[in-house]
């Protein structure tokens, strides 16, 4: 079905924004060759919780929105609209300080199974064009269209087309970038929102990333920032042409991973599903909670859902871990590993009573109670059918 709706692919190409390209200089000496042998997308929907709001009800459109818990308690912001963000509210902000720079704002609550919806369109989007997604979250993924484009001009009429369907078959803005390899497709796509298209053609990684502030690596958190430019490293390119003594003064071995990565070599795949490495639920509460009972009934309703998470997605787990996050904020994660896998809510909720009586004290006020599992595997050995596959065969 790729070449469905091919004849539309000229009206959609008249849709999209200007391409932004870093254009070759030539290639860079430690550029591997297959790694300018490959197309690779990201695709990033520009605020979807917001635009999908807005898709339900066209009023919002221009409006600041935040989606997120009630200001009243202590709910924190899960999603703000560009037009909130110029305010300066952000997601994981406290909803009242939010309220606070922007009190116009449309305060909405979060609705999972729309956006999901939503988001489940768009990957089916993505699959029609290629086989080779990788979906990072619930509005971003990979698309390798290497197989499916002969050649990197191919693989840009794609991915405008790619744009273009997304925008008409489920009205939301998109952000895509193209590029080498996934890295480099992840920075193209950050640089164009919203709704841009950025491409980075073929040699030109290290010529794209060079002017980009240090804080553009993905991995590279305020404090590597920090550092790398208290040192003299404020851009990218002054990471690549570094020396490699330098760099692994300041961030140990992860300098020379870092460096090799602001020259534009990344040779990680797109990988068609992700398995997932823990599963977990947390509660944060309108007022601190001192009562037994209430806590139990948060871990009895938690270890339900993961439960029914670890039963959907056919996997067992072996740890279980327990999340307390106390009145003055101070946090604590504690875990017990078992011999046998379980996905049995009882079981879980077990472990999990276990490390509660071990680190709270009774009355001790609590913020936040999670819980979580890892140590995941399948429930089936591979090549071995499920013991319910196995029940019309035995023996009478």
């Amino acid at each position: 079905m790729r070449g469905l709706f091919a004849e539309e692919a000229p009206f959609l190409l008249e849709c999209q924004p200007p391409i932004s390209t870093a254009r070759p200089l030539g290639y860079h000496r430690h550029t591997m060759a297959h790694e300018l042998d490959r197309r690779i997308v990201l695709v990033d929907l520009d605020a979807f919780y917001a635009s999908v709001e807005v898709n339900e009800d066209p009023e919002l459109r221009g409006k600041p929105l935040l989606i997120g818990g009630s200001p009243e308690g202590r709910g924190v912001v899960a999603a703000a609209s560009y037009e909130a963000r110029t305010y300066g509210c952000r997601s994981a902000m406290p909803m009242a300080t939010a309220l606070r720079l922007c009190p116009h704002a449309t305060v909405l609550p979060v609705r999972h199974g729309l956006y999901s919806e939503y988001s489940r369109r768009v990957m089916d989007i993505l699959h029609r064009e290629s086989d080779t997604v990788q979906q990072m979250s619930i509005d971003e993924a990979y698309v390798d269209l290497t197989a499916v484009a002969p050649a990197m001009e191919a693989a840009t009429a794609l991915a405008h087309r790619i744009q273009g369907r997304i925008r008409v078959e489920s009205d939301l803005p998109c952000s895509i970038g193209l590029g080498t390899s996934k890295m480099v497709a992840k920075i193209a796509c950050e640089t164009g929102k919203p709704s841009g298209f950025t491409l980075v053609q073929p040699g030109g990684e290290a010529a794209f990333l060079a002017p980009l502030p240090v804080k553009s690596m993905p991995g590279v958190g305020p404090r590597s920032a920090e550092r790398l430019n208290a040192a003299g490293f404020r851009t990218l390119g002054d990471v690549a042409n570094a020396s490699l003594a330098g760099l692994i003064a300041v961030l140990g071995p992860w300098g020379a991973i870092l460096q090799r990565r602001a020259r534009g070599e990344d040779d990680s795949i797109v990988t068609p599903e992700r398995e997932a490495k823990s599963i977990s639920a947390e509660e944060t509460f309108a007022h601190d909670v001192t009562d037994r009972e209430t806590l139990h009934s948060e871990l009895e309703r938690m270890a339900q859902r993961i439960g029914d998470s670890l039963a959907r997605s056919e996997v067992v787990a072996r740890t279980v871990t327990l999340k307390l996050r106390f009145a003055d904020f101070t946090t604590i994660t504690r875990s017990q590993t078992s011999s046998l896998e379980t996905a049995d809510p009882r079981a879980i909720l077990g472990m999990a009573l276990e490390l509660l009586a071990r680190n709270w004290q009774a009355e001790t006020p609590l913020r936040l109670i999670g819980v979580g599992v890892s140590n995941l595997r399948s429930r089936h050995t591979e090549g071995q059918l499920a013991m319910d596959e196995l029940a019309p065969y035995k023996a009478q």
